[in-house]
């Protein structure tokens, strides 16, 4: 007998509730093996709960070996936010002979600091007072720990008023008609433990502003414009 569509089926396969034998004989095979593989015996639990344990056991030491790694890699105490480092700066102004010591850190100047910078470095000859760039002391800070000096920053020039900058553009060589001094961005310097030729030298590495190496005058001259040389 065949079917609708011309498949050759057995007359019992066509009863409801009845059942091909010969299909039940080379199906019944299959179906034991699939119910032997599905029943979970003892012996296949442990096996598998030995494999969940070991699989943990290797997860377990793979994050502990990060963590270690990055400990050693980076010491608990540097893997926060680091302390911002402090600089102590002892000043003599060479005019004035003023002295003055700051504490200073970089990209975070205080008021106080401020305030006592901007009295120290005004203008001599008129008492002018100005703003002082904290960059400059940014520098300062960037040279003392390129160079290891502790030694004392001789101010030679701080602010210049525009009345003071003028005459000095009368009677001396070399001074800029819009000075970076009248800004309050600039300061003409030595520094007691190095030679002029070493500051101008490492500032020059620095790259954070302009540098001028006078000589015959021996000092040199910092700002916070664009780096240039001269």
């Amino acid at each position: 007998m065949t079917t609708s569509s011309g498949v050759p089926c057995s007359p019992n396969s066509l009863l409801p509730g009845r059942i091909d034998i010969g299909s039940a004989i080379v199906f019944l095979p299959a179906v034991s093996k699939w119910l032997s593989s599905s029943i979970e015996t003892p012996k296949k639990t442990k096996q598998r709960q030995s494999q969940m344990v070991n699989i943990s056991r290797r997860r377990f030491l793979a994050v502990s070996a990060q963590a270690a790694a990055g400990i050693l890699i980076c010491p608990p105490m540097e893997c926060w936010a680091r302390a911002p480092r402090k600089f102590r700066l002892s000043f003599f102004h060479t005019h004035t002979e003023e002295c003055l010591k700051i504490v200073h850190t970089p990209g975070r100047c205080s008021r106080s600091v401020e305030k006592k910078i901007r009295g120290f470095l005004r203008d001599f000859r008129t008492g002018d007072t100005h703003p002082i760039d904290p960059g400059l002391l940014d520098m300062l800070c960037k040279i003392q720990a390129a160079t290891g000096s502790r030694g004392t920053i001789e101010i030679v020039s701080g602010y210049r008023s525009p009345q003071t900058n003028h005459r000095l553009r009368q009677s001396t060589r070399g001074v800029a008609k819009k000075s970076f001094h009248m800004k309050g961005r600039a300061i003409d310097i030595r520094i007691a433990d190095l030679s002029t030729r070493r500051l101008r030298d490492t500032a020059t590495s620095l790259r954070s502003g302009g540098v001028g190496y006078y000589a015959k005058s021996d000092f040199v001259h910092l700002d916070t414009g664009v780096f240039r040389t001269w």
